[in-house]
C-alpha cells in the first residue's frame, strides 16, 4: 500500500491572461504569472470554442499518453517497496539477522522515516526543474539503491538502505499528483489518481509470479538477492526511459497540434486553482492548530494506516503461518492485490458518483479492515479458507484513504493552511505506516494476536472519527445557515481566506466544493452559465469576520454585522465625501465586475475628497523610480485598497439590492451592445457580443490574480515617454514635455498609468512588469484616492485608454468607455468644460492649455464612441463654453506643433461625428431642430477640404508615397462615419450599403493595407476594431457584384489580417474576427445555394421594401425628403482617384466621364434609382436568406 496524499496545492495550472485585475483590499495576494501557458492562450488565433466530442477525444488521448506511464512507474515503486515482505520468505531475515527481536519490523518502519524526510525536497525539485528530468533521476537512483540491498551484510546496512530507498521514493506520489493536476480538470482528477494509485494492489498480482520463479533458483547466492537484482535493473531501465516517455505538461508535451494544445490549456480554467500565494502566514498555521477538523482527519489517517503494516509487510508471512509452503504462500498473496486495487478504483468512483457520501465510504472501508482483523485474530488456524478471505479483504483501508485525501483538500481553504493540512495528512499516513509494522512482533508469530487487536481498535476508531468529522461539518453548516450566511469560496481563494473565515459548505459534494461550482467540461456548456449567484455570495462575504460597526444592510436585514478587518497595521482616515455633483456618475452594474468591486458601493468620485495619505508603502512605487526623489509632506502612500465597503463611509448596497440591479445576464450583456445610437452595423455582430459576454461572465468567477516580477529599471522612464510622444500624443496630448519628469517623480499613479499605456503599445525588450501589472497598480491607486492633484489624476485616467484587454460586449470597469465616462465626470467636477473668466480669482494659476487638451481629449473620445460603439452622448455641448484647442495650446517646437495639428482636426471631426450620433439616436424624435443627414454630409465635405495638404490622405495613387501613420489614422473615423451614413438599415437583414459606403470601406482597407505593409500595427487604438467591423459590411455585399467581387474580397482579406494583428492587443478584435468568419461563411453558403432570379423583360425593376419596426426609424439617411436633396456624394472623397483601387475605379467611372453622380435612390428619383439598381443589381438585393436573427427593440 502506498500514498498519494501529498497535496496538489502546489499544482500550477494555466489561467486566462491577465486583464488588469487587482488584488483584493483585505488580503495581499501574491500570484505566479510568468509561465508558458499564457503564450499558448495569447498566441492561438483559431476558434476559441470546442465541442464535447473534441474534448472527449483529447481526454482519451491524454489518458493513453499519461496513464500507462504513471501506472508503470507507481507499480514499480510499490513492487520495489514491498519486495521486503516477499524476500523475507526466502531467507532475507536469517541472512541479515532480522529474526532477532523487532529488527524485521524496524526494517519496514524505517522506510517511512525516509518518506517523511524526502517528500518536501523532492517537490521543491519538481517545481524548480523539468518534472520529467526529476522523475527520471529519482527512479534511476532508487533502482540503484534497490540493487544495493544485495550487498547488505546485516540489519544495520539494511536499515540504511531502507531509509535511503524511502527518501528516494517519497517524491513520486506528490509529483504524480502534480502531473495529474496539470493535465486534468478537477472532476477528472479523482479517477485518474485512483487509476495509478490502484497499481499498489494490482502489482501484487504479478510480483509474486516473478518472485516465485526467482525463489526456485538454487545458485551460489540466496534466491532473494536475485529478486532485488531483477527489480533494481528493471527500475533503472525504466528510469532512463521515463525521461523520454513521460509527458511533462500540456505546454511542452509532444504529439499535440496547435488547437489540441490550446484546448489542453484553456479547459483547465475551470479548475480555479491557478493562484498560488507565496506568503507563509503564521496566523493560518495557528488557526490550523486549533481546527478540530484537521486533527480529526490527521487522526483518521494515522489510525487507518496502522493496518497498512500487516498489509505491505506481513501478509506473505501471515499466510505462510497458516501452514502453506513458502512458494504457495507467495502465490496466495495475489488475490489480496487484486482486491486492493479494485477497491482503490471503486471507492473513489462511488465518491465521485454520489453526493455527500465520502465519510460513509471511509467508514465502510474501515469496517472492512476491522472485520478482516477480527477474523484473523479470533479464527483458529484450521479455518484456512476464512483466514485467507480475511487476509484478502484486509486492504479495504486503501480505498477509504484515497477518498480521505480528496475530503481533506475540499474542506480546507487558505493557501498556507491548506498546504500545511495536506502535509499533515501525509505525515499522518507515514506515521501510521511507521507504527504498523512495530505492533507485529516476532514473539507473537504466527498468530500475531496483539497486532490484530491493535488493528481492530485503530481501524474502528478511524471509522468512528470519520463519522465524527461528518457531524462536525454538519454542525458547522447548520451554524452557518442559522447565521444567514451564504456559502462561498470564490473570494476565499482570491483573498487567501481560510475555511473558518470564509463560510462554506463542508463535506459537500464529491467534486470538491471548494469551488462551489460544478464546472461543465466544454465551452458549449459554459455559455448559458449564470454568474450572478457567485456574485451574490461574494456580496455576503463583506460581513463575515470580526467587525467594528453596524451597517445599514445588516441592520435592515436583522442580521449581525461583521465587517472584514483590514490586514494593514494602520488604518487610513479619508475625509468625509463631498456632496455628489449634479448628474449621475456612470456606473456599470456590479454583476460584470471581474473582482470584488461587485461588493463595493458606488463611490463618490469627486476630486474634492481626495486626500494625501500618510501611511507608507513601497509596492506601488513608480515602475521606474528616478535616481533621487524629492521629499514632500504627505507624499507617502499606502498600496492596499480601502475596505470592501465604501471608502467614503457610505453603506454598500445590500445583497438584495445588488441582485435587483444585476439579476440577469442581460443587465450586463444586452445593454452593453444595444446602444443608444443606431449606427446600422452594430447589430450585425450581436451573436459574437453575446457569446463573448457570456464567456466573460463565467471567467469573472474563474478569474485568478497574477503578480508579475518587478525589476524596476530606471531607463524605462525614458523609453515609456518616447513611446507616448511617438504614438499616443496626437490623440491624447495630456502630458507636458517640460514637466513630465517631475510629474512622474511626484505621482506613482501617473507613472504606472504611463507605463501601462506605453508598454502595451510598444513593449520594451528588457524585463519589465507588463501593462497588466502597471494598470492594476494605477487602478488601485485611483480608486483609493492616492493622488491628491486633480489634473494629474485626469492625466492618468486618460492614459488608461490604451489598456483594454476585454471587449465591451459586457459591462465592466476595464473598458475604454468606462474610463472615458469617469474622465468626463471628473473633468466636469473640476469645471474643465467651462472657460474661466478673467475675473476669476484663480484664473492666473490655472494651466488653461492643459485643461483644454484634457477636456477635448475626453470630448472627442466620447463623441467617437457614441457613433462607433453605440454609446450615449453624455456631454451637453450647450453646457460647455471652453474654447476649442488651438496650436497655441501646444509646445512651440515643430514636432509638437505637428502633433497638435492632428489633434486639432481630430477634435473638429469628432464634433461632427457627435452631431451625426445625435441624429441617428434611437431616442431622438424627428423634428425641424434635428439637422438632416445632407447637412452632416456637407459638414464632412467641409472638414475634409479644410485639411492642409500635408494632412490629406495620400492614397490617390496605386502606391502610397508619403505614408504618415497619424494622417492615416485621422481618416479612419471619417471614412467610418461615411459608411454609417450610407447604410440602409432594416430589422432582419444585413444593412444594405450604398456606393459611398462601399467606396469608404475600400479606402479603410487601403489604409490598413498601408499600415500592415510597414510591419507595425500596435499603435492602432482599440476603436480600430470597430472601424474594421463597419467596413466589413459593405465590402461583404460588394462581393456579390460581379465586377466588384475580386477587389472586395481582397479588401476583406486585408480586414481579416488587420483583425489578426489587432487581436494581439485588443479584446474587441476577438469579437470582430469571429463575426468576420461567420458572416463570410454565411455569404459564401448563400451565394452557392442561391438560384438566379430572371426578371421579365420590359417589367420595371422591383424595389424591395425595407422591413420596418413600429416606433423606430430604420432608414435615417435615406428618407424621401433627404434623398431628394441635391448632393454629389463623390465630394466626400477628394483624395480618391481611379488609381486608388479596383472598387474606386468602378464606382468613380461616371465622375471621370462627366456623368451625373448626384442624389441617392428614392421613389421620387425613379430614373436614377432604376439606373443604379440595374448597375448594382446584386448589391441591393435583400439578404433575406441570411437568417441573422438580429432583433431590434421597437
Amino acid at each position: 500500500m502506498d500514498s498519494a496524499s501529498k497535496s496538489a496545492e502546489s499544482v500550477q495550472q494555466v489561467e486566462r491572461p491577465g486583464e488588469g485585475t487587482e488584488t483584493k483590499p483585505h488580503a495581499a495576494v501574491d500570484t505566479v504569472h510568468n509561465d508558458e501557458a499564457l503564450k499558448v492562450l495569447e498566441g492561438y488565433n483559431g476558434n476559441s470554442e470546442w465541442t464535447d466530442e473534441e474534448e472527449a477525444k483529447l481526454r482519451r488521448k491524454i489518458d493513453w499518453k499519461l496513464m500507462p506511464v504513471l501506472c508503470m512507474t507507481y507499480g514499480l515503486q510499490y513492487y520495489d517497496k514491498a519486495m521486503l515482505s516477499q524476500a523475507a520468505l526466502f531467507g532475507l531475515r536469517s541472512d541479515l539477522g532480522l529474526t532477532i527481536g523487532d529488527r524485521y519490523s524496524w526494517s519496514a518502519s524505517i522506510f517511512y522515516l525516509g518518506f517523511i524526510v524526502g517528500a518536501y525536497p523532492a517537490m521543491i525539485l519538481a517545481q524548480r526543474f523539468p518534472i520529467e528530468r526529476v522523475a527520471s533521476i529519482i527512479v534511476t537512483l532508487w533502482g540503484l539503491c534497490l540493487i544495493l540491498t544485495t550487498v547488505c551484510k546485516d540489519y544495520r546496512g539494511l536499515y540504511a538502505q531502507r531509509f535511503c530507498l524511502g527518501l528516494l521514493e517519497s517524491g513520486i506520489s506528490p509529483m504524480f499528483m502534480l502531473i495529474v493536476g496539470s493535465w486534468y480538470k478537477k472532476n477528472e482528477q479523482a479517477m485518474r489518481m485512483g487509476i495509478w494509485y490502484s497499481c499498489t494492489g494490482y502489482v501484487s498480482i504479478f510480483s509474486p509470479l516473478i518472485n516465485y520463479g526467482f525463489g526456485k533458483i538454487n545458485g551460489g547466492t540466496s534466491s532473494w538477492r536475485y529478486m532485488f537484482y531483477f527489480a533494481g535493473a528493471l527500475t533503472i531501465v525504466w528510469g532512463l526511459l521515463l525521461y523520454f516517455v513521460l509527458p511533462p505538461d500540456p505546454i511542452r508535451a509532444k504529439g499535440f497540434g496547435e488547437r489540441e494544445r490550446y484546448i489542453l490549456v484553456a479547459r483547465l480554467r475551470s479548475n480555479n486553482s491557478g493562484v498560488r500565494n507565496t506568503h507563509y502566514k503564521m496566523e493560518q498555521v495557528g488557526e490550523l492548530a486549533l481546527d478540530i477538523k484537521f486533527w480529526l482527519v490527521f487522526a483518521v489517517a494515522f489510525l487507518c494506516m496502522i493496518a497498512n503494516g500487516p498489509i505491505s509487510t506481513f501478509v506473505p508471512i501471515i499466510i505462510n503461518g497458516f501452514g502453506f509452503s513458502t512458494l504457495n504462500s507467495l502465490l496466495l498473496t495475489m488475490p489480496a492485490g487484486a482486491y486492493g486495487g479494485t477497491v482503490q478504483l471503486i471507492m473513489p468512483y462511488l465518491a465521485y458518483k454520489f453526493k455527500n457520501c465520502r465519510t460513509w465510504i471511509v467508514f465502510g472501508a474501515q469496517l472492512g479492515t476491522t472485520l478482516a482483523a477480527l477474523l484473523l485474530w479470533l479464527l483458529p488456524r484450521s479455518a484456512k479458507g476464512a483466514l485467507l478471505f480475511a487476509a484478502y479483504i484486509l486492504p479495504s483501508v486503501g480505498g477509504g484513504y484515497a477518498v480521505l485525501m480528496g475530503l481533506q483538500i475540499a474542506n480546507t481553504a487558505g493557501y498556507t493552511k491548506r498546504s500545511i493540512a495536506s502535509s499533515g495528512l501525509y505525515i499522518g499516513y507515514c506515521l501510521g505506516n511507521f507504527v504498523g509494522p512495530l505492533v507485529f512482533r516476532k514473539e507473537d508469530a504466527p498468530d500475531y494476536a496483539p497486532g490484530f487487536i491493535v488493528v481492530v481498535i485503530t481501524s474502528l476508531a478511524a471509522g468512528i472519527l470519520g463519522l465524527v468529522y461528518r457531524f462536525v461539518c454538519m454542525w458547522h453548516n447548520k451554524k452557518r445557515d442559522q447565521a444567514g450566511i451564504m456559502e462561498g469560496f470564490d473570494h476565499a481563494y482570491e483573498d487567501d481566506l481560510t475555511d473558518m473565515k470564509a463560510p462554506t459548505t463542508l463535506e459537500a459534494s464529491p467534486t470538491a466544493r471548494v469551488t462551489l461550482l460544478t464546472m461543465p467540461e466544454t465551452i458549449n456548456e459554459w455559455l448559458p452559465f449564470d454568474a450572478t449567484q457567485p456574485k451574490r455570495r461574494r456580496a455576503e462575504l463583506a460581513r463575515t469576520s470580526d467587525g467594528h460597526r453596524t451597517c445599514t444592510n445588516c441592520r435592515l436585514s436583522e442580521k449581525d454585522c461583521h465587517v472584514r478587518p483590514s490586514k494593514r497595521t494602520k488604518r487610513r482616515r479619508l475625509a468625509r465625501p463631498a456632496p455628489a455633483s449634479d448628474g449621475p456618475v456612470p456606473m456599470p452594474p456590479a454583476t460584470s465586475a471581474p473582482d470584488d468591486e461587485a461588493a463595493h458601493s458606488q463611490q463618490d468620485l469627486s476630486l474634492d475628497t481626495i486626500q494625501v495619505l500618510t501611511t507608507s508603502f513601497d509596492d506601488f512605487a513608480p515602475p521606474f523610480p528616478p535616481p533621487s526623489r524629492p521629499s514632500r509632506q504627505g507624499e507617502n502612500r499606502h498600496p492596499a485598497p480601502s475596505p470592501r465597503g465604501s471608502a467614503s463611509g457610505q453603506p454598500a448596497p445590500s445583497p438584495s439590492q445588488r441582485s435587483q440591479s444585476s439579476d440577469a445576464r442581460t443587465e450586463g450583456v444586452a445593454e452593453s451592445h444595444t446602444g443608444d445610437i443606431d449606427t446600422g452595423f452594430l447589430q450585425v455582430y450581436a451573436p459574437e457580443n453575446q457569446s463573448d459576454a457570456e464567456k466573460q461572465a463565467l471567467e469573472a468567477c474563474l478569474e485568478q490574480k497574477y503578480n508579475l516580477s518587478s525589476p524596476h529599471e530606471q531607463d524605462l522612464q525614458e523609453t515609456f515617454a518616447e513611446t507616448y510622444w511617438e504614438y499616443c500624443y496626437s490623440w491624447c496630448p495630456v502630458l507636458d514635455p517640460d514637466t513630465l519628469a517631475s510629474d512622474l517623480t511626484r505621482s506613482p499613479l501617473l507613472a504606472n498609468a504611463l507605463a501601462a499605456a506605453a508598454s502595451n503599445v510598444q513593449p520594451p525588450l528588457v524585463p519589465h512588469e507588463g501593462p497588466a501589472e502597471y494598470y492594476k497598480k494605477a487602478r488601485i491607486m485611483f480608486y483609493d484616492d492616492e493622488e491628491s492633484d486633480g489634473l494629474t489624476t485626469l492625466m492618468a485616467i486618460s492614459l488608461f485608454y490604451w489598456w483594454a484587454p476585454r471587449p465591451p460586449s459586457t459591462v465592466h470597469r476595464h473598458s475604454s468607455w468606462w474610463w472615458t465616462s469617469v474622465l468626463i465626470r471628473h473633468a466636469q467636477q473640476m469645471n474643465l468644460h467651462r472657460e474661466p473668466t478673467l475675473s476669476h480669482p484663480i484664473s492666473g494659476n490655472l494651466n488653461l492649455s492643459l485643461r483644454r487638451r484634457i477636456w477635448w481629449t475626453a470630448f472627442a473620445r466620447e463623441r467617437l464612441t457614441a457613433l462607433c460603439q453605440s454609446k450615449p452622448a453624455i456631454i451637453d455641448p450647450d453646457d460647455c463654453n471652453i474654447q476649442e484647442p488651438s496650436l497655441s495650446d501646444f509646445p512651440s517646437d515643430p514636432y509638437h506643433q505637428r502633433k497638435g495639428e492632428i489633434f486639432f482636426y481630430w477634435v473638429r471631426l469628432c464634433i461632427i461625428i457627435g452631431k451625426i450620433a445625435k441624429t441617428l439616436s434611437r431616442s431622438t424624435i424627428p423634428s425641424a431642430a434635428v439637422p438632416p443627414p445632407d447637412q452632416h454630409r456637407q459638414e464632412l465635405v467641409d472638414w475634409v477640404n479644410s485639411l492642409p495638404p500635408h494632412l490629406q490622405l495620400p492614397i490617390g495613387a496605386a502606391r502610397t508615397q508619403n505614408f504618415d501613420r497619424d494622417v492615416h489614422q485621422l481618416h479612419l473615423p471619417y471614412l467610418t462615419t461615411i459608411i454609417v451614413l450610407h447604410l440602409k438599415r432594416s430589422v432582419n437583414t444585413l444593412p444594405e450599403a450604398l456606393p459611398p459606403a462601399i467606396l469608404a470601406a475600400s479606402c479603410i482597407a487601403r489604409i490598413l493595407r498601408d499600415i500592415l505593409s510597414r510591419g507595425n500595427t500596435r499603435f492602432l487604438m482599440a476603436i480600430t476594431c470597430w472601424y474594421c467591423g463597419t467596413a466589413f459590411i459593405p465590402l461583404l455585399q460588394a462581393c456579390r457584384v460581379p465586377h466588384l467581387s475580386k477587389d472586395a474580397n481582397d479588401c476583406l482579406d486585408t480586414l481579416v489580417r488587420a483583425a489578426d494583428q489587432l487581436q494581439i492587443m485588443w479584446g474587441s478584435a476577438n469579437v470582430i474576427k469571429q463575426g468576420f468568419e461567420r458572416l463570410r461563411k454565411t455569404a459564401n453558403d448563400t451565394a452557392r445555394s442561391a438560384k438566379p432570379q430572371e426578371a421579365v423583360h420590359g417589367d420595371p425593376p422591383v424595389i424591395p421594401e425595407v422591413p420596418r419596426s413600429p416606433g423606430r426609424r430604420l432608414d435615417h439617411g435615406l428618407s424621401q425628403r433627404e434623398a431628394a436633396g441635391d448632393f454629389d456624394w463623390t465630394a466626400l472623397f477628394p483624395f480618391v482617384s481611379q488609381h486608388t483601387g479596383g472598387i474606386a475605379n468602378s464606382l468613380l467611372t461616371d465622375r471621370e466621364q462627366g456623368a451625373a453622380t448626384r442624389e441617392f435612390p428614392s421613389p421620387e428619383n425613379a430614373m436614377f434609382h432604376e439606373t443604379l439598381l440595374n448597375q448594382f443589381e446584386d448589391l441591393f438585393e435583400p439578404f433575406a436568406d441570411y437568417r441573422l436573427d438580429f432583433m431590434v427593440p421597437g
